[in-house]
């Protein structure tokens, strides 16, 4: 007796080719939707924070500086400016005192009993428009902020680059803000692979960045 030979139903194959085409186009998607979300992820100063950095923070106890600024409101409301010479003196309208590296404290407490009846008095930090790039690079470099915002980066690549006894991966910047001195730790070799870019801060007035050498 002759078999029966039932041949397999052309729909289950069409089924399975159309669940692999489907597979692959929502994988395709997944992958580029990815793709576009991290080329266009910006590297902004507010990711700063959460960048995985080492930051020491100490507080000192401010000195005034040449070129410290003293304001003080009068109790008709007029203010005046009192600036520190490049001598260190301030002349508080005929009374000359040296007060270059005084404490921020005993020196408010000399302009309060210069003007007693004033309404506020404080100090402004005069900070110069510069940053210092130190230890293992090509150049030391003291370079103006004038051509406009510089990231850590580019006070690299300004320096000549790295020397080859450098230490890329332990970066220091230290940033001073009136005694407050905050020191960052960054991976600057991860940043020349492309990754950690989070790391590449905008530098401030008075940043320093210093790059250690590797002893290893």
């Amino acid at each position: 007796m002759n078999k029966l030979i039932h041949p397999k139903p052309r729909h289950s194959v069409l089924n399975w080719a159309r669940e692999i085409a489907c597979f692959l186009l929502i994988a395709c998607t997944l992958s580029v939707g990815l793709a576009a979300e991290k080329k266009s992820s910006p590297v902004s100063e507010a990711d700063v924070e959460s960048a995985g950095l080492t930051c020491d923070v100490s507080t000192l106890s401010y000195q005034v500086a040449l070129l410290d600024r003293l304001h003080v409101t009068l109790p008709g409301g007029d203010i005046k400016l009192f600036q520190v010479s490049q001598e260190g003196v301030i002349d508080l309208e005929g009374e000359k005192t040296p007060v270059k590296g005084m404490n921020r404290d005993d020196f408010l407490a000399l302009a309060k009993k210069r003007y007693p009846g004033a309404k506020k008095i404080y100090l402004e930090e005069f900070r110069p428009n510069r940053i210092s790039v130190l230890g293992e690079v090509f150049h030391q470099l003291n370079s103006e902020l004038a051509d406009g915002p510089m990231r850590v980066m580019d006070a690299i690549a300004a320096a000549n680059g790295f020397t080859p006894l450098a230490n890329q991966r332990r970066v220091k910047l230290v940033r001073q803000n009136a005694g407050r001195v905050e020191v960052y730790e960054l991976d600057l070799r991860q940043m020349m692979k492309g990754e950690g870019m989070k790391q590449n801060l905008l530098l401030r007035p008075g940043d320093v960045i210093t790059v250690p050498r590797n002893f290893l």
